[in-house]
C-alpha cells in the first residue's frame, strides 16, 4: 500500500528518483477508471509536465503493451519500478513517441529512455502516467508525497526495506 506524507524527507529508506517530470498525485486522482478504482496498492499518478522519460536507477529497460505503452525499470536486486504512459500515445501520429533506447538493454540511472510530444497526443485534461512499484519479498512499505517533481533530480518514491 502506498502511504502519503506531507513530504518524503520524514522517512528513510530506499529513495526512487523520478523518471517523468510532472506533479504527484494519488492514484485515485487518475482521470482512467481502471486507474483510480485503486486496484494497484503501491502507485501513484503524475499528471504529465514535460515529455522526456528516464531510467531512475541503473537497470535493465524493456517496454511493453501496444505503442511502449509500460515502460519496466528493473534493478539487479529483482525490485522493478513500471511506468505505465497514457493510453492516448497509442492514438497519437508515429512522430509523438520516440523509443531512445531499445527494448531490454541495460542502462544508467538518468539515462532518457523515451520521449514522448505531450502535444502530439489526443486529448485535452492533461497527460497522466501511472509509476509503480512491483511487489517484492523484501519490501515492508512504499512511501510518497503529493507535489510537483523534476525527472531525476526529485524523489518520486520511497521504498522501506525489509531488516532481516
Amino acid at each position: 500500500m502506498m502511504h502519503w506524507l506531507p513530504k518524503l524527507s520524514d522517512v528513510t529508506g530506499l529513495q526512487v528518483n523520478s523518471p517523468v517530470s510532472g506533479a504527484i498525485l494519488p492514484l485515485n486522482m487518475h482521470p482512467d477508471l481502471l486507474y483510480n478504482a485503486n486496484v494497484l496498492p503501491q502507485a501513484l499518478a503524475v499528471k504529465l509536465e514535460d515529455g522526456t522519460l528516464f531510467s531512475p536507477f541503473s537497470c535493465q529497460f524493456s517496454s511493453q503493451l501496444l505503442a511502449s505503452r509500460r515502460l519496466c525499470f528493473t534493478h539487479k536486486s529483482g525490485l522493478t519500478v513500471q511506468l505505465d504512459l497514457p493510453t492516448a500515445i497509442s492514438q497519437a501520429p508515429g512522430c509523438a513517441v520516440k523509443q531512445l533506447v531499445p527494448s531490454n538493454t541495460q542502462v544508467a540511472p538518468g539515462k532518457a529512455v523515451m520521449k514522448l510530444d505531450l502535444q502530439l497526443l489526443p486529448g485535452d485534461s492533461g497527460h497522466f502516467a501511472v509509476l509503480m512499484v512491483l511487489p517484492h519479498p523484501a519490501i515492508s512499505a512504499v512511501f510518497s508525497a503529493q507535489r510537483f517533481v523534476d525527472a531525476v533530480k526529485d524523489t518520486a518514491i520511497t521504498i522501506q526495506i525489509n531488516n532481516r
